[in-house]
């Protein structure tokens, strides 16, 4: 009984410690190519949340159709934001991504978008 405790006890820790907020859409394979990737960075200030909006691609320019998403929380103590998808996605040949923060607390994400050249 006493080492079941210990084990769900360090179970707990370390869901605790490595609790991240990324969102991964879709799966890069072999022949997907990186077409897009970013680093949005703001920092925070107290009891305000930060926003940020990633449209991909830029006016004008061609693009090909969206493979797999991966927008990656790099602040790993669960402090960080949260992403989601407002327009667009895998399939298309476009996306909006929402960054939004905690209050108190910056942004710092890697975003990265692949896609296959037909």
């Amino acid at each position: 009984m006493k080492t079941l405790s210990v084990a769900i006890l360090f179970c707990l820790l370390a869901a605790a410690a490595s609790q991240s907020h990324d969102l991964i859409l879709g799966q890069a394979t072999y022949g997907d190519v990186i077409v897009f990737k970013a680093d949005e960075v703001k920092y925070g200030f107290s009891f305000i949340g930060r926003t940020s909006i990633i449209e991909y691609p830029d006016r004008g320019r061609r693009t090909t159709p969206i493979k797999a998403i991966y927008v990656k929380d790099n602040e790993r103590d669960g402090s960080g934001g949260y992403p989601s998808i407002s327009a667009g996605g895998i399939g298309q040949r476009f996306v909006k991504i929402k960054l939004k923060s905690q209050r108190g607390s910056g942004l710092n994400f890697t975003i990265t978008i692949y896609g296959r050249y037909i």
